[in-house]
């Protein structure tokens, strides 16, 4: 029975109605309104920067704030990073330095770090940098907000910008 109000609602909602020149139009009820005011705040962002990327890649990133983050010491990325590059290269881990530890924008789903062949969300994507030197080497790690960081061969620089560095200086 209930469901059953709601379906003759949503009928009388969408039913054709005759205006005083007989032509038929549809009637927009209130509930039209209150469901555009719930959804607009919701989808606006979402639907804001719509195709800004596809004339200029950089156009007003560099607003984006930046927060620093723990130091390298306390930073479990940079620590899991250290970790598999000693494992990766057969070195110890007090062999490695920190270059630098930042919070980045990628400029896709990438992480600045795309395999050929795979296809990625294109949207800008905060997340983390960490670049380690080993024997004169640097090699980068990336990673999004939450999750691990992984090795990144073939690295892509983030969206210029502020970054915040928690590299010893």
């Amino acid at each position: 029975m209930r469901n059953e109000r709601r379906t003759a609602h949503v009928l009388e909602v969408m039913t054709p109605t005759q205006n005083s020149t007989g032509t038929d139009q549809r009637r927009i009820r209130p509930a039209a309104y209150v469901l555009a005011v719930l959804l607009g705040p919701l989808l606006g962002p979402l639907l804001a920067g719509c195709g800004s990327e596809a004339t200029d890649p950089g156009a007003n990133v560099s607003d984006v704030p930046t927060t620093s983050s723990p130091t390298p010491a306390e930073d479990p990325k940079v620590a899991a990073a250290i970790a598999d590059l000693a494992k990766r290269q057969g070195v110890k881990s007090e062999e490695i330095t920190v270059v630098s530890n930042d919070k980045v924008t990628w400029r896709d789903g990438s992480l600045g770090c795309p395999e050929p062949g795979k296809m990625y969300t294109m949207v800008l994507t905060d997340g983390v940098r960490v670049v380690l030197e080993a024997a004169g080497k640097t090699y980068e790690y990336h990673g999004g907000e939450s999750g691990p960081v992984t090795f990144c061969e073939h690295p892509q620089e983030p969206v210029p910008g502020k970054a915040s560095s928690d590299a010893p200086q």
